[in-house]
């Protein structure tokens, strides 16, 4: 007996992946934004809205995030009683967990 596989190999299966890829790449990228806009710490609310989100185009590309407030990496370290040293990762981290 024999099976032929051929018309699984034609590329639909590599064109699944990519699919696939992209939509986790994508919502882990949209997750991590909402967690660090929802955990960033609040005095005049211009940090919490300077954050941006770049959402890869293609599979295997890398989405963004930045903050360009000249104070980030300060409240980013936990120089804030709101948000302490962490806050940062831990947001990221719940965005990747299944």
């Amino acid at each position: 007996m024999k099976i032929d596989f051929s018309d699984l190999t034609d590329g639909s299966i590599q064109d699944l992946v990519d699919e696939t890829v992209l939509d986790v790449t994508s919502k882990v990228t949209l997750d991590a934004h909402t967690n660090l806009v929802a955990g960033s710490p609040v005095d005049t609310g211009a940090f919490r809205g300077a954050w941006t989100v770049e959402t890869p185009n293609k599979a295997y590309e890398d989405g963004a995030i930045e903050n360009d407030k000249e104070y980030a990496a300060a409240l980013a370290d936990g120089r804030s009683k709101q948000a302490p040293k962490g806050w940062v990762e831990n947001a990221i981290e719940a965005a990747t967990r299944l």
